[in-house]
């Protein structure tokens, strides 16, 4: 049983590890090319779109959301 809590642990890190990413690229405004690319692994992990605009929103502003709305 502790081995599939570590792994939804993993799992967890990992997915937080790409939104916190996504966000870092957002605000250095790195190219479209680089946040596509960790866009993309965070939908192959299932997170929908609205989830990914809200925390960009939360983390950032209104500004960065649309771009990442923009770059879906």
């Amino acid at each position: 049983m502790a081995d599939t809590n570590d792994k939804t642990l993993a799992k967890t890190l990992w997915s937080e590890t790409m939104i916190d990413m996504l966000i870092a690229l957002l605000k250095a405004n790195k190219s479209d090319e680089q946040i596509k690319g960790v866009l993309l692994e965070c939908k192959q992990k299932g997170f929908k779109a609205n989830y990914l605009t809200g925390k960009v929103r939360k983390e950032l502003d209104e500004a960065a959301a649309s771009r990442l709305k923009r770059l879906m």
